[in-house]
């Protein structure tokens, strides 16, 4: 799916499902999640070890493979947001907003002028007709945010009027961290705070979604209105599949 199909899937608020690549370098892993109902990637840039030749190396495969990908930065950044999105990133999820004032940020890292102060340049800017590139670009790269603390609820409303941000996506391990309840996701506050999220997306017609495990919380919040599912990672898929054939060389001895 390429970018602009994912963006019109946020638009319509319709079910998107994706997964997140933490650790494997090796391109070969795009191909293999194409495979499967993906709807997008998310590259991670905050708690892993990628360079950014890594990077470039998985943007290119999924280019290539017309597979949308977000990546997400360590923080409000110009050289990673920029940089990312100049090396082929369909769009960038940006972790722990919490304020307006910081939405407006990313918004003058991510645009062209006169919508923002973005410079032109690298890979994704290498096409034959750089009119038509530059007419698209504000509207085609995608931009997400997480909700992981209760914080940002208070300008939330204004976040969403700006018509800039593709969908909202709530980080569980944070946010409940930064209540007080570290995984428990199922606590009434947690609940509340993620159900407020739910309220204020669907006043705007925006997207929403959230890193599920499991599909018991898949179906839960599915029906609770979130249409985001994002669920799994390179190495707990390899865990996954290990602990199983662990599973099967264990039963082989009874």
């Amino acid at each position: 799916m390429k970018g602009n199909e994912l963006a019109e899937k946020l638009k319509q608020r319709q079910k998107t499902f994706g997964t997140m690549i933490t650790s494997i370098a090796w391109p070969g892993i795009i191909p293999i999640l194409k495979k499967g109902p993906i709807d997008f990637v998310v590259f991670e840039m905050e708690h892993n070890h990628f360079d950014w030749a890594e990077l470039e190396a998985h943007l290119r495969t999924a280019h290539m493979l017309d597979v949308a990908s977000l990546v997400r930065v360590t923080d409000i950044f110009y050289y990673q947001i920029s940089k990312a999105l100049d090396l082929g990133a369909s769009g960038i999820l940006i972790p722990r907003i919490e304020s307006f004032q910081q939405l407006e940020q990313v918004i003058s890292m991510m645009r062209l002028p006169p919508r923002g102060r973005k410079g032109v340049g690298g890979y994704d800017f290498a096409v034959d007709d750089l009119i038509e590139k530059l007419s698209a670009y504000n509207d085609e790269k995608l931009l997400l945010i997480q909700v992981e603390t209760p914080k940002v609820l208070a300008d939330l409303d204004q976040m969403l009027e700006t018509g800039e941000v593709a969908g909202v996506i709530v980080g569980p391990y944070d946010l409940s961290v930064s209540l007080g309840i570290p995984g428990q996701f199922e606590h009434p506050q947690f609940m509340e705070i993620v159900n407020e999220v739910i309220r204020i997306c669907d006043a705007h017609s925006i997207s929403c979604g959230m890193y599920m495990e499991g599909e018991e919380r898949i179906r839960y919040w599915r029906n609770k209105g979130m249409n985001v599912i994002w669920s799994g990672s390179d190495m707990g898929f390899f865990a996954a599949g290990y602990n199983q054939l662990c599973h099967i060389i264990e039963l082989l001895d009874e």
